[in-house]
């Protein structure tokens, strides 16, 4: 099957329908903050037997930032690089998969992480063909899970923080459930599939399935 074909289902039609463009119109990527950089994730999506999955990967534990973590493959922009083409780049040194292989759909606000990161996510089709080649120095496991159980509201764990004293509401998105998960999906991670949540739950007629 095609990007091509790929394009025409309804669930891919409707991420595409709620997605701002590729190429950036504005500043809303630059970093406002005095020591901030602009970095860009890729949120993965392949089509498996019959549904659609979401490709993660685990960083390894031996790094000094955010050891143990699920991520999409991502990290900064450098000089001269459009935030589309980091996280293309990204995808490729992180997980081995070149631009060829990576149809874009659009992106979601860039937004300012916990960390010291102005931050832009992507959402892309990924090639089922391709090969899955980690970086063993960034990547510890790559890994699928089904996009329906993200775009679930009962798979949603509410937890309230507060960084900086300002008040934060975030979803934890523990795989296959909260008791025992085997894939502990939050922070960054989560809020953006979260994000990506309400703006297909504002259309009519929504199935994630």
């Amino acid at each position: 099957m095609t990007f091509k074909a790929y394009l025409a289902e309804p669930l891919i039609k409707n991420i595409t329908s709620v997605l701002d463009p590729i190429a950036m119109s504005d500043d809303s990527h630059i970093p406002k903050r005095d020591g901030q950089r602009a970095a860009a994730v890729l949120l993965p999506l392949v089509f498996r037997e019959k549904s659609w999955q979401v490709l993660l990967t685990r960083r390894p534990l031996h790094m000094a930032r955010h050891p143990g973590q699920i991520a999409f493959p991502g990290g900064r922009t450098e000089k001269g690089e459009q935030p589309y083409e980091a996280a293309l780049r990204e995808t490729h040194e992180e997980i081995g998969v070149a631009a060829r292989g990576v149809h874009l759909l659009g992106r979601l606000p860039s937004f300012n992480a916990a960390s010291q990161y102005r931050v832009t996510p992507f959402i892309g089709l990924l090639d089922p063909a391709a090969e899955i080649r980690p970086d063993a120095g960034e990547v510890e496991e790559v890994f699928e899970l089904p996009f329906g159980f993200f775009m679930n509201p009962d798979n949603h764990v509410q937890r309230d923080i507060e960084i900086e004293g300002v008040a934060y509401t975030l979803y934890d998105m523990p795989w296959p459930d909260t008791d025992k998960p085997t894939h502990h999906v939050w922070g960054m991670t989560a809020m953006i599939m979260y994000r990506l949540y309400q703006r297909l739950t504002a259309l009519d007629g929504y199935d994630a399935a």
